[in-house]
């Protein structure tokens, strides 16, 4: 049977790039690739075009990958430990989080080694192929935009929590900048500051939360046009 090459399958490089037995192995966790190849798959189907942020819960992705909550959560800290995933949880393993692959991913075999080894399996696949180049925005000034943004949540954050970042913090701060407007993310930061809540984890919960008011307001407008009120 000829295999579905196209970016709505498992990209095959990946497969064959030596990274599964790097995560397991590195982080001795047997299920990390697991928890990585699911979290793909999921990326895969909400942004079919091109790589994303993929939203899924703590208990979604258990379930999937047969585990409980707390491998899960420990596979997830090795991925971010591995540098080939950004993540953003919030505290509860019920609400939705956000996973970013890392592109290029690092790999120990490149996608251009992995086609000489086993050109054969890649001779109608699209090249270069999904996660091994730079999903950056493509023009100067998306670039100085989303440069300014993450640098506006960044403060909010030292504003608010801390006066100290770490690598983890970043990929956290960048990924709320990415999938969030930014007067959400100012207002419920000024909300954390007013309630001194200390946990980013709160803030990613109370985003959701104000999406979720924001888009039944929309829902509501929608249906009242439509029905000539």
């Amino acid at each position: 049977m000829e295999r579905d090459l196209s970016h709505s399958s498992f990209p095959l490089w990946l497969e064959l790039s030596g990274l599964p037995r790097k995560l397991n192995a590195e982080g001795k966790h047997p299920f990390a690739w697991t928890v990585f190849h699911r979290i793909v798959e999921e990326d895969l189907r909400q942004n079919v075009a091109r790589p994303g942020i993929a939203e899924l819960s703590v208990n979604q992705l258990a379930e999937a990958c047969g585990l409980d909550t707390k491998k899960t959560r420990k596979a997830i800290g090795l991925l971010r430990k591995a540098g080939v995933m950004r993540v953003f949880l919030p505290e509860n393993d019920e609400e939705q989080g956000c996973f970013q692959v890392i592109t290029p991913i690092p790999t120990p075999r490149s996608s251009d080694e992995v086609r000489a080894l086993h050109g054969s399996e890649f001779l109608e696949a699209q090249w270069p192929p999904r996660y091994a180049v730079d999903v950056a925005p493509e023009s100067e000034g998306d670039r100085e935009s989303r440069a300014r943004k993450i640098e506006r949540v960044s403060d909010l954050y030292l504003n608010t929590f801390s006066m100290r970042l770490n690598s983890l913090i970043v990929d956290e701060l960048q990924l709320i900048s990415d999938r969030y407007d930014l007067d959400l993310i100012e207002k419920v930061f000024q909300l954390a500051k007013r309630k001194d809540v200390r946990s980013l984890g709160w803030v990613a919960s109370e985003i959701r939360r104000e999406m979720a008011v924001r888009n039944k307001a929309v829902e509501l407008r929608t249906q009242a046009a439509g029905n000539g009120e």
